[in-house]
């Protein structure tokens, strides 16, 4: 979508004439296009005999739309410059790659920790003719940097196959994830909370003979400051992606809730894990309870193993485990008894983990993609809770995340 304007040299001047300026438009090198009109547009806005917008939409151009303007036997054409588009290209030059090229940039995980200090950001080609792909086309190569104050960071990865697509990878040194070398107090708060930003970019630059990506970056100047010995064709500017935020502790589990009854509460990982992954389960009391004592059982099926059970709050909960082997199911009681009297803190959580059990993931029906686990507490002289069923989701690989492609 573009807007365009017209300036005559004539001065505007009354008469009985329209106040509008009676041209014809015609675009050119699209397949399809057609003229838009606002829904809320201001009607005064081409109520003069000088200038006139008009907002139109080219569908699989080529190459730069060109406009034809006629009014009488007067006519006049010219291509639309790349900058009045809308949405330009970001391929730069429309000589190196097709003109109705564009590119999306996808950051697969906006929170980045200390113990994986890896950036992934997916690329995709929108705008591709697929009538007219060969397996023998060479798609460009992308370079990715990533900035932190002074410091720089680089990955790159070539668009491959049907989809033109490809996932780059930046591998972030642990210095990056340390406190900023100046920082006010209050910016210092809450870079604890919110994370310390890093800034995405990349550029486009064609491969080798090969069609491989170079090992050399062959653009002028440095990447903060691209450019300043003079541009080179070969490669674009500097395209902003977006930003990630780095965190120095530990990446927080994420935990599904299965309530057994109105005391104890099982928490279980939300993410898909991988076989011959542990499984950490943890066993939760209402701060509000009065339970002393308490028996929790669990069955799995044949592909899930019981390590152990340890407790979490040794000063007020003694815990012991027995395992027990069949056929097809294995199961586990843990009984817990309170020793100590339950502490009044000043935590805001509902909540106290009273104990932690482990499962190895050994392995899953690939039908299902899930092992079930059946969890019962149990009441000395009050009776027991009705069964409850958790699924733990079960996955070849690691799933980073879900991107939509729009082509």
């Amino acid at each position: 979508v573009t807007e365009c304007r017209g300036v005559l040299d004539n001065n505007q001047r009354f008469s009985s004439l329209p106040t509008y300026l009676p041209v014809s438009y015609r675009l050119f090198n699209a397949e399809t296009s057609f003229f838009l009109k606002e829904a809320n547009q201001d009607f005064m806005r081409n109520s003069s005999l000088q200038s006139r917008v008009e907002s139109f939409f080219p569908y699989k151009a080529k190459r730069p739309p060109v406009l034809n303007a006629s009014y009488g036997p007067f006519s006049v054409q010219q291509a639309v410059p790349q900058d009045l588009m809308v949405t330009s290209s970001s391929f730069g030059s429309a000589t190196k790659f097709p003109y109705n090229w564009k590119l999306q940039a996808y950051i697969l995980s906006p929170k980045i920790y200390v113990s994986k200090p890896r950036v992934q950001v997916l690329f995709h080609l929108v705008g591709r003719d697929w009538d007219e792909y060969s397996p023998a086309e060479r798609l460009p190569c992308l370079r990715v940097f990533a900035f932190r104050e002074t410091r720089e960071v680089r990955g790159s990865c070539r668009l491959r196959g049907h989809l033109g697509l490809c996932v780059a990878q930046l591998e972030l040194l642990p210095a990056w994830f340390s406190p900023p070398s100046v920082l006010a107090g209050r910016k210092k708060a809450a870079e604890q909370l919110e994370g310390s930003p890093v800034e995405l970019y990349y550029t486009v630059q064609p491969g080798d003979e090969k069609g491989e990506c170079t090992a050399e970056d062959i653009r002028k100047g440095n990447a903060i400051r691209p450019g300043r010995d003079g541009g080179d064709e070969s490669m674009s500017h500097l395209q902003r992606i977006g930003s990630v935020s780095l965190y120095r502790g530990q990446e927080a589990s994420q935990l599904t809730e299965l309530r057994l009854d109105s005391n104890v509460v099982v928490w279980l990982p939300s993410k898909p894990v991988k076989q011959g992954e542990v499984v950490n389960v943890y066993v939760t009391i209402a701060n509000n309870s009065t339970v002393d004592q308490f028996i929790l059982r669990a069955k799995v099926k044949k592909g899930v193993n019981i390590l152990g059970a340890r407790t979490s709050d040794p000063r007020q909960w003694d815990v012991t485990q027995e395992v027990g082997n069949g056929g097809k199911h294995s199961t586990t009681t843990v009984t817990c008894q309170r020793i100590a009297p339950s502490s009044r803190n000043r935590s805001t959580s509902l909540f106290h983990e009273v104990v932690q059990l482990d499962f190895e993931i050994a392995s899953f029906s690939s039908l299902s993609g899930t092992q079930p686990i059946s969890w019962q507490v149990e009441y000395p002289r009050h009776g027991s809770s009705e069964p409850a069923l958790a699924e733990i989701f079960i996955c070849q690989k690691d799933l980073v995340g879900i991107v939509p492609l729009a082509m």
